[in-house]
C-alpha cells in the first residue's frame, strides 16, 4: 500500500512539473515570459493620457500646466486627445470637429458641469488642459470651444497664451 501511495505521489509531482513547464512555454513571447513583458512597457506605446496636466505649485499655491510624465510616447491625434479628455473628465463630453487654418473647432453639447458645477478653477483647468493638449498637434495653434456660457466658463477661442496671466 505504501508503495502505491509513493508511486501516486511521484506521478502527481511529475504531472504538476510537466503541466507547469507547458504553461510557461505558452506564456513566452519573443523569448520573454508574460511577467517580463508586463514589467517593460513598449517604447512605442500609445496611451490615452493627456500630454499636459494641471498641478498645484506648493510654493505659490497656483495651478500650473506641466508636461504629463505619463503621456503617450507616440503622439495622439485629435480624436484620441478628445477621448483622453473624456476619460479624465467623464462629466464633460467634448466632441472634435474640423481644423480650419490653425484652429480646431470643438463642441461641448452639455456643458452644465463645466460651466456651473466645476467652479472657476475647475473650468479654467479643463480649458487649459484641453487647449494645451490640442495645441500639441503641429497644425493647431488655437482651439475654439463651442458651448452654452455659464457662471464659470466662457466659450471662445483659446491658445496657450490665453492662460499665461490667469491664476489657474
Amino acid at each position: 500500500m505504501k508503495k502505491l501511495f509513493n508511486f501516486a505521489l511521484l506521478l502527481l509531482t511529475f504531472l504538476l512539473f510537466f503541466w507547469n513547464c507547458q504553461n510557461n512555454e505558452e506564456n513566452k513571447t519573443e523569448g520573454k515570459t508574460t511577467s517580463e513583458n508586463e514589467k517593460q512597457p513598449l517604447a512605442d506605446s500609445k496611451t490615452l493620457t493627456l500630454p499636459f496636466v494641471a498641478v498645484v505649485n506648493d510654493k505659490t499655491d497656483k495651478i500650473e500646466i506641466q508636461e504629463n510624465p505619463q503621456k503617450s510616447t507616440v503622439p495622439l491625434n485629435k480624436e484620441e486627445l478628445a477621448e483622453a479628455l473624456n476619460i479624465k473628465y467623464p462629466e464633460i463630453h467634448l466632441e472634435v470637429n474640423k481644423i480650419s487654418h490653425d484652429t480646431l473647432q470643438v463642441t461641448i453639447p452639455n456643458a452644465i458641469y463645466l460651466t456651473q458645477q466645476a467652479g472657476t478653477t475647475g473650468a479654467l483647468t479643463y480649458l487649459a488642459e484641453a487647449t494645451f493638449a490640442f495645441t500639441e498637434l503641429p497644425e493647431v495653434k488655437v482651439v475654439t470651444f463651442s458651448f452654452k456660457e455659464g457662471d464659470h466658463a466662457t466659450p471662445g477661442s483659446y491658445s496657450r497664451s490665453s492662460f499665461d496671466k490667469k491664476n489657474i
